[in-house]
């Protein structure tokens, strides 16, 4: 068991971050879209659909001109993850791949996919990105997952890095036993993902994904967005009662992988630390550092579909403008407002408990 009595967060995303404090890295993580081909149960209708526009890829490579403009004008380098909906079904995802890929501040590229798409598709993806993370989504049916778990498979045999996380879906634990016993023997990187209950009393979550918008209304997903993360964030211990059975939660807990990869590091007082995965403190519940000084802004940024920029996913604060005009880069860090941290890409931001610990990650 992890001991909770840290102090400091910093980040092992990349050797810059294991060897640096301040690795001169923005993260940008880019929602580039909420088109997808799946449905799955605790993903809300204003984070996917089957009939939201695709950017216009033109755009697209205007939002990365700026971005690299952006970092090059700080003296530092960006890591950007795209994600979705589903990144994939973009028609011109290669395009921009292989466009972010020759820009000069980026050092890394990632996308996050549901594993659905032709396996060709992934392969030839490898030619620009640095690393490619599946999510291995349960309720498609056993002859859907078995179909993503063999081009995983195939795929973790030639990625330089690949992951997956396994979305520990109530109801299929049986099916994601079974399949974690497949990557153990295949040597798959995985990572077992807690789940955030799906929240349907919040009224936007009635939305079906195929409903489209109605007479007279104007997409404001942005607005139900960050609404839901407020709401999430004070409903999640009452609903996580519920949503998992006893034996499930239980074994959520007590769930021990011999071999992950770190991309945190834990700091204590005393100014010794440990190493582990984002994950693992989400899974047991160790996510939460409302009233701590996170550096989401500074070393993050994350993009929504219109070019809108927040510190993070967690989208605490004002937006800091848009990418497709001028950004305001913060030059503190924010004080966490919300009392779960509720995003793997947000959790590995650099964050103290209070300033008297900084000199653990500047």
């Amino acid at each position: 068991m992890i001991n909770d009595n840290f102090v400091a967060i910093s980040s092992l995303e990349s050797p810059e971050h294991a060897t640096r404090k301040d690795p001169k890295i923005i993260s940008a993580v880019w929602f580039l879209g909420k088109r997808c081909n799946y449905d799955c149960s605790y993903c809300s209708p204003f984070i996917h659909d089957n009939y939201s526009p695709h950017i216009d890829i033109e755009i697209a490579e205007k939002f990365v001109d700026n971005l690299d403009k952006h970092c090059t004008a700080q003296g530092k380098q960006f890591k950007l993850t795209i994600t979705g909906g589903e990144p994939f079904v973009h028609p011109h995802i290669l395009r921009l791949l292989q466009y972010v890929k020759n820009k000069t501040a980026c050092t890394q590229l990632v996308v996050t996919t549901n594993g659905t798409l032709p396996l060709k598709m992934y392969m030839k993806s490898l030619e620009y990105i640095t690393n490619l993370t599946v999510s291995l989504h349960l309720e498609e049916g056993n002859t859907a997952t078995d179909e993503t778990v063999d081009k995983i498979i195939k795929l973790s045999r030639v990625a330089n890095f690949f992951n997956v996380n396994i979305m520990a879906v109530p109801g299929h634990f049986d099916k994601m036993k079974e399949t974690i016993e497949q990557f153990d023997k295949s040597d798959v990187n995985y990572i077992i993902r807690k789940i955030d209950p799906p929240t349907d009393d919040f009224e936007p979550n009635k939305k079906t994904k195929s409903q489209g918008l109605q007479e007279g209304e104007t997409e404001s997903y942005l607005e139900d967005k960050k609404l839901h993360k407020n709401y999430n964030n004070s409903v999640f211990e009452k609903f996580w009662e519920t949503y998992y059975s006893r034996d499930e939660w239980e074994y959520l807990q007590s769930f021990e992988k011999t071999s992950s990869w770190n991309n945190t590091r834990l700091w204590f007082e005393d100014g010794n630390f440990i190493e582990t995965n984002s994950d693992e403190l989400k899974r047991r519940n160790q996510n939460n550092w409302q009233g701590w000084h996170c550096y989401i802004g500074i070393d993050s940024i994350n993009i929504q579909s219109d070019g809108t920029v927040y510190r993070g996913y967690c989208m605490a604060g004002t937006p800091m403008g848009n990418i497709n005009t001028q950004l305001v880069f913060p030059e503190k860090p924010i004080v966490c407002p919300l009392k779960w941290c509720d995003c793997i890409a947000d959790m590995t931001i650099r964050k103290v408990k209070n300033l008297d610990y900084k000199l653990f990650v500047e």
